[in-house]
């Protein structure tokens, strides 16, 4: 396994503080650490916000704040996915997001949102889930 240089160390250290940042709803500490010509999407609202300002305004409008409990965070050491719940007020919906990560600033980041649903009972048989 490939020791993580000081570059690959420092992009993890940015990653683990920008999520950890967004869990807080500390909206200071994420602006400091996206670049200037950052892009935001939402793929699933085909939204898109380029650049720093437009980012932070686009989060100064979110609602709540929300609730956000980040699961995991694996990649490295450019790319870094996370994945957790957030809640808006409405009950939690499940999220994976997707951040690119270069000299310790995030120039991408992509969010995929999932409300829960019930399994299908022709399923139930192969899941080890625990059932009502």
């Amino acid at each position: 396994m490939k020791a993580m240089t000081d570059p690959d160390q420092l992009s993890r250290q940015a990653a683990e503080k920008l999520f950890a940042a967004w869990e807080r709803w500390d909206l200071d500490t994420v602006d400091s650490l996206i670049a200037d010509n950052a892009v935001d999407e939402r793929p699933q609202s085909g939204e898109r916000f380029v650049g720093r300002t437009n980012v932070m305004g686009m989060y100064a409008e979110v609602p709540g704040p929300p609730r956000i409990r980040w699961r995991s965070i694996v990649g490295g050491p450019s790319a870094w996915v996370a994945e957790g719940i957030v809640d808006y007020g409405e009950g939690p919906v499940s999220i994976v997001g997707i951040v690119e990560v270069v000299d310790s600033k995030v120039t991408k980041a992509r969010f995929y949102f999932a409300d829960p649903f019930d399994p299908p009972a022709e399923r139930a048989r192969w899941s080890d889930a625990p059932s009502d």
